[in-house]
């Protein structure tokens, strides 16, 4: 079976090579570099060991002994994630367009019918042009950080934020202490992301204004932690969050760009004026990739719905991530044969994915064609 796999970070990488094990013709593609999510925060320390970051499989192929520590994006880039795309051929700098099923349109053959015979049909932007290419089966790794939250209130763009960004005022995902210019700094969010930026700023000397919701840091870290990184920045960020400017339950109404900076408008009436904004409010999935594809997406997390009806089952909409457990293949069975959603795009607006849950659901995947 050729198997037609988007996305060469980790979980991407993993899929082909496991699937290549069991007799597949598989060809990656990747719209930057391999690894090219994780080259876009190289910079930046996982709270997560080699050990959960990698597989005895990669490891294996590469003779790669299991270092101590916790490895950084580019470290994880460098030493891993490329060896092993440069073996697989992966094919690099292919944009992902959009998936079909042949000819089929999406309202054609609900439930099955034709489709289960009919190869899916994708058009790649790539250096020498636009290209389609059809495989027997897709697997969608793409990830979720090229789709960054907006900063205003409620999920949507703020009045003003596009100017905003535009004039290179507005930062998301993970931009380095170079990106940022002179001046105060106001960074929005209180999960990881964000306790890791403010952190950064703060040791740099940087002066910072923290907005968050109630609380900050937002993530949990129990004393006896199991991560002890994770630990580490839990009770940094507490401590950031007395000496930086913190403004609580901080919602961004409006964004107006002056010639020095920006002026945050609260939807409490507050303003701060800073020179820069990073927005660190999480990250959705990309559905239009596949829009054409016959996908039943969870109203509220965007992951597919099977999936995202268990993991809310299992955990509550709490918890600890490290307490979680795979679902199962049946849970990755899409309408749409032959196609499964794997790593954090599985997971859509939840924040509690773990590389070692994407390594699982590759292998239940392949379980699944056999």
């Amino acid at each position: 079976m050729h198997i037609a796999i988007v996305g060469a970070g980790p979980i991407g990488i993993e899929a082909a090579l496991a699937a290549r094990e069991k007799g597949h013709e598989v060809d990656v593609y990747e719209a930057g570099a391999i690894g090219q999510g994780m080259r876009d925060w190289g910079h930046i320390r996982l709270f997560t060991p080699w050990s959960m970051n990698t597989t005895v499989r990669g490891r294996k192929a590469l003779g790669l002994d299991l270092a101590e520590g916790c490895p950084t994006g580019a470290e994880l880039v460098e030493h891993y994630l490329a060896p092993l795309g440069d073996r697989l051929g992966v094919h690099e700098h292919h944009r992902l367009v959009a998936a079909t099923r042949g000819a089929l349109r999406k309202p054609q053959e609900i439930g099955g019918g034709a489709r289960h015979d009919t190869p899916f049909r994708l058009l790649f932007d790539t250096p020498d042009g636009e290209v389609v290419v059809e495989a027997d089966a897709l697997f969608d790794c793409t990830g979720v950080t090229a789709t960054p939250n907006p900063a205003g209130v409620g999920g949507i763009l703020a009045p003003g934020e596009r100017a905003a960004a535009a004039a290179g005022r507005v930062h998301r995902g993970f931009p380095t202490l170079a990106d940022l210019g002179p001046g105060r700094i106001a960074v929005l969010g209180a999960g990881a992301t964000g306790a890791t930026h403010v952190t950064r700023l703060r040791d740099a000397g940087r002066e910072v204004v923290w907005l968050t919701g109630a609380e900050a840091p937002a993530f949990a870290s129990p004393e006896d932690d199991r991560l002890p990184e994770r630990r580490a920045l839990w009770l940094a960020a507490r401590e950031a969050r007395d000496a930086v400017e913190w403004l609580a339950d901080a919602a961004i109404a409006r964004i107006d760009t002056t010639e020095d900076g920006l002026v945050l408008h609260l939807a409490d009436g507050r303003l701060t004026r800073v020179a820069h904004l990073v927005v660190a409010t999480g990250f959705r999935p990309d559905l239009g990739l596949t829009r054409e594809l016959q996908v039943h997406h969870c109203y509220a997390s965007e992951g597919p719905m099977k999936l995202a009806a268990a993991l809310l089952s299992a955990s509550g909409g709490g918890g600890d991530c490290l307490d979680q457990t795979s679902q199962g293949p049946a849970v990755l069975v899409s309408p749409e044969p032959r196609f499964f959603v794997l790593g954090a795009k599985s997971y859509g607006r939840r924040n509690d994915f773990l590389l070692q849950m994407g390594f699982a659901q590759v292998e239940d995947a392949l379980s699944l064609l056999g």
